[in-house]
C-alpha cells in the first residue's frame, strides 16, 4: 500500500471523526469531560505517519475544529499542528504496534496539546480547565483502545 493511500484513508478517517466529534460528543459526556473524537484520531493517526504527516493531519484537524468553533483558530490550529509534529516524529522511536504505547500517547498527546492551547489562549479558572483537561485525557485514553484497533488496520501493509 502507497504512502499516499494510507495517508488519505488517514484523512479520510480523520474527517469522519470529526463529522462524530461534532455531532455526538455534547451526547456523550462522563461528569464534566468531554472526549475529543478528532484529536484522538490525530494522536493515533500520527503514531502510522512521520513528522510531515503528523503535522499536515494536525493542521488539518486544528483547522476543521477551528471552523466549527470561530474562536481561537491561531491557536487551536497550533497547539494540533505542533502536537501532530510531535508525535509523527515519534513514529520512528517507539514501538507502535502496542496498545499500551497508544493509550499512553493519546494520554499525555491531549493534555499536551490542551497545555499549548492553553499557552496560547490563556482560558480564566486555571484549576477548572487542568481538572476538565485531566478528565478529557483519561476519556480520550479510553476512546484510544478502538481507535488504535481502526486506523492499525486502515494502514496495515500487505506483503
Amino acid at each position: 500500500m502507497s504512502d499516499n493511500s494510507v495517508r488519505a484513508k488517514l484523512v479520510a478517517m480523520l474527517l469522519v471523526s470529526f463529522i462524530l466529534h461534532a455531532s455526538l460528543a455534547g451526547s456523550i459526556v462522563i461528569r464534566s469531560a468531554h472526549p475529543d473524537i478528532a484529536l484522538t484520531t490525530l494522536l493515533v493517526s500520527c503514531l502510522f505517519v512521520g513528522s510531515n504527516g503528523g503535522a499536515s493531519l494536525g493542521t488539518l484537524a486544528g483547522l476543521l475544529e477551528a471552523s466549527y468553533t470561530n474562536r481561537y483558530v491561531g491557536s487551536i490550529m497550533v497547539s494540533r499542528t505542533i502536537t501532530g509534529w510531535v508525535i509523527g516524529a515519534l513514529e520512528e522511536r517507539i514501538f507502535r504496534d502496542s496498545i499500551l504505547i497508544t493509550i499512553s500517547t493519546v494520554l499525555l498527546g491531549t493534555f499536551a496539546s490542551e497545555s499549548l492551547f492553553f499557552l496560547f489562549a490563556p482560558q480564566p479558572h486555571a484549576l477548572r480547565w487542568l481538572v476538565r483537561t485531566s478528565e478529557s485525557s483519561l476519556y480520550n485514553a479510553v476512546l484510544a483502545i478502538p481507535m488504535y484497533y481502526l486506523v492499525r488496520k486502515l494502514v496495515k501493509r500487505k506483503d
